[in-house]
């Protein structure tokens, strides 16, 4: 562990400001949680219950923050006292409200005016709305949100604060005002990497690893972890793999949702396993304080290393991303089965967020090769005058 300080003693709540997103870069162990659940709310008192909202991207990162923080679920009660169309009840559960941005788009769907009753809304993860708007055809509850959040910037009354690791991919994505809080981020505590490898083949990796050894391991397709698992079991570790429990076309079985509790809950691997595999559903929320020798990071997405590393609550000695290995690419659905011209190929590659050994994004020629490695067809098309191409899935 690197820094000597937490959030709570570099930024406070006073330095946030209306009118614009408050984008407060912190990475995972420096105190965020606390500065949002905790600092935050001190500042209005027993009404911090009905006048702050704490919006979280996954449903694995929901449930943890609801066993283990002062928070609690959506009621229909706390939605009619927060929005003053009843009054305050003393039986009313006192804790912050967390909940996840698609719960956010459907409140704002309904009622487009909510965001005006709170006096903060507090957004973990913003990058990762921005990113899975996309993956649905648009408009859809994560562009719902994301305008709300907008238009809840601009309503003159209530601070909105963005706290992330990994902010470059709101700007110029977020269309309201952006407010970067200023503090000295060398002071700030974090959890260190001791070495990054690269590799260029997962399961050739996966053979070499000290099976005595614990790991966590991230993949984006479920197909792909449910077959690392078994690859994992075959070299002699004792894998389990877990994703969203909303997932219709992969239903997790007992053994699954035993561990999954066990991470929400105790925030530990259950002893059993040494290699947990995960997906999107826990990239950026799930929290692990059980010992971890190694991260694997199966995806050229700068911003998804940083956050799956740290999932990890303390120190690591190893981190493996690949070596302009494409194959884990995954296309958001807006961009598949449409004709793509300039704009929307542009914004793909911002999305997808691949870069070269000196940080530069990867342009459309780079990127449409690289789609194509991982078993993509990119065909060009034309409408009216207008070229453009098109992308379809592998076979």
């Amino acid at each position: 562990m690197v820094g000597s300080k937490y959030l709570s003693e570099l930024v406070t709540p006073d330095m946030l400001v209306r009118d614009k997103l408050n984008i407060v870069k912190a990475p995972t162990g420096s105190g965020k949680t606390y500065f949002a659940l905790t600092a935050i709310p001190a500042t209005l008192g027993e009404d911090a219950a009905y006048k702050v909202v704490y919006l979280i991207d996954t449903i694995n990162g929901r449930e943890q923050l609801l066993q283990n923080y002062n928070t609690t679920n959506y009621s229909k009660l706390w939605d009619a006292i927060a929005t003053d169309e009843i009054l305050y009840w003393e039986s009313m559960d006192k804790s912050i409200v967390v909940i996840t941005y698609a719960k956010f788009g459907k409140l704002i769907e309904h009622r487009p005016d909510f965001h005006t009753h709170f006096k903060y809304i507090i957004c973990d993860e913003l990058p990762s709305l921005i990113k899975y708007q996309y993956f649905e055809k648009r408009p859809n509850l994560s562009t719902i949100a994301l305008h709300g959040l907008e238009d809840a910037v601009r309503n003159g009354q209530t601070k909105v604060v963005a706290l992330t690791a990994t902010p470059n991919q709101i700007e110029g994505n977020f269309e309201a005002p952006i407010y970067t809080v200023p503090f000295d981020s060398k002071e700030l505590i974090r959890y260190s990497v001791g070495e990054v490898k690269k590799y260029t083949n997962l399961d050739y990796l996966i053979t070499q690893l000290d099976t005595s050894k614990t790991g966590l391991c991230y993949v984006s397709r479920v197909t792909k972890m449910k077959e690392l698992e078994e690859k994992a079991r075959a070299h002699g570790f004792n894998p389990i793999s877990i994703w969203s429990i909303r997932n219709t076309d992969h239903i997790m079985i007992e053994e699954q949702l035993a561990a999954r509790d066990s991470i929400l809950k105790d925030f530990i691997i259950p002893p059993q396993y040494n290699f947990l595999i995960i997906n999107a559903a826990s990239e950026t929320s799930l929290k692990i304080k059980s010992p971890v020798d190694f991260v694997i990071v199966h995806n050229n997405d700068i911003d998804t290393q940083k956050q799956v590393r740290g999932r990890v609550n303390h120190d690591i000695s190893t981190i493996y991303i690949p070596d302009f290995d494409f194959s884990s690419i995954e296309v958001p659905d807006a961009f598949l089965n449409d004709l793509l011209f300039k704009s929307d190929r542009d914004k793909l590659c911002e999305i997808l967020n691949l870069r070269d050994e000196n940080g530069r994004l990867y342009k459309w020629p780079t990127v449409s090769r690289a789609l194509q490695q991982a078993g993509y067809k990119v065909e060009p098309g034309r409408r009216n005058d207008f070229r453009g191409y098109v992308i379809t899935l592998p076979e």
